[in-house]
């Protein structure tokens, strides 16, 4: 990374960490994984390979800690980095890399508690080291790096719990071979945890402190409860991130990608694919590898439109394109999308 002015003491100009590079891996496998970029997966899985050659998460808050610290946010965009080059190679030893980064991310989770302090339980250090090099971050929560980590160990438990078979054969290689109902506990204990440090009242209600001192006193900046509601959301049954499915050859593969479930449902003439989603809500997917000759959604011809849509139903591609935009009209809650091509 580029070191100067104040930040020039973090690091040594030029060297890496897992940190530094963790975050850039991370969305360049998520665009791969929604879009089927196969530029960004490339990319993507070349930057991954230098992230995986590292033991530990250090250096993503450069901003002011300095680059050699253990830091929970590495271990975070680490775990999501690999799981989603899983879904889209389905190599194995990206699922295991995943279930080892999230280990990593473990030490940094208080999982004691004491009587009279409800949000210790679940609390999460940032770093194990310093902003500067002046304040001490050792046992102090700053709660949203948690929970960024607990939304992608999240999403490994659920790909875990959904293949048991896999699980156990990964456990094996694991240090602390975690369950999926044990990733489950910390992604609880974790969520409860900021809760417990909201405000209840006043002109702050409902926003938490970026750090707690002694469990007691809480400091600002005062976030705003998102990354708490996205984890209430996964514990209450409800995924608010883009799902995709991919399809296909690995050579040409086809994604589907939508805030919807998605669930293949046929692979014959046509492709056809259930969706759940909210009752009364247009559903809007992103199919990449195909070129439509015509789209139905629970067997009613979809129209074709000459630009993108909103919220009006329809589908639109792109002149020389494999990317088709979709729009589905409010369904009562499931559907079916049939592509043919």
């Amino acid at each position: 990374p580029r070191l100067t002015g104040k930040h020039a003491r973090l690091g040594q100009a030029g060297d890496a960490v897992s940190g530094t590079v963790a975050r850039q891996t991370m969305d360049l496998l998520r665009h791969a994984r929604i879009t089927g970029s196969s530029t960004s997966l490339e990319s993507g899985l070349k930057a991954l390979g230098f992230l995986n050659s590292f033991a530990l998460p250090r250096g993503s808050q450069m901003w002011e800690c300095p680059m050699y610290q253990p830091d929970i946010l590495a271990a975070a965009y680490a775990v999501a980095a690999n799981h989603d080059a899983w879904r889209c190679t389905g190599e194995e030893h990206y699922l295991s890399e995943a279930i080892r980064w999230a280990e990593t991310g473990v030490p940094f989770i208080y999982l004691w508690t004491l009587p009279n302090k409800p949000m210790m339980l679940g609390a999460t250090i940032p770093v194990f080291g310093s902003t500067f090099f002046s304040h001490s971050w050792l046992g102090v929560p700053v709660q949203w790096c948690g929970l960024v980590y607990s939304y992608h160990v999240w999403h490994l438990k659920e790909t875990l719990a959904t293949h048991p078979r896999l699980a156990k054969r990964l456990a094996k290689r694991s240090n602390l071979a975690f369950t999926p109902a044990d990733w489950q506990r910390i992604v609880r204990h974790i969520t409860v945890s900021a809760m417990h440090q909201q405000f209840a009242d006043g002109d702050k209600i409902g926003t938490y402190p970026d750090s707690i001192v002694a469990f007691e006193k809480k400091m600002p900046a005062f976030i705003n409860p998102e990354d708490i509601m996205v984890n209430a959301l996964l514990l209450n049954g409800h995924n608010p991130d883009i799902k995709t499915l991919r399809l296909g050859q690995a050579a040409r593969p086809i994604t589907i990608s939508s805030a919807a479930k998605l669930k293949t449902k046929s692979d014959n003439d046509s492709l056809a694919i259930e969706f759940e989603y909210y009752p009364d809500q247009p559903v809007h997917f992103l199919v990449n590898g195909v070129r439509p000759k015509n789209i139905k959604i629970n067997d009613h011809p979809l129209k074709r439109v000459s630009k993108p849509t909103h919220r009006n139903a329809g589908w639109w591609q792109p002149d020389n394109s494999n990317r088709v935009y979709i729009t589905a009209p409010p369904q009562t809650k499931k559907g079916i999308l049939e592509i043919a091509d």
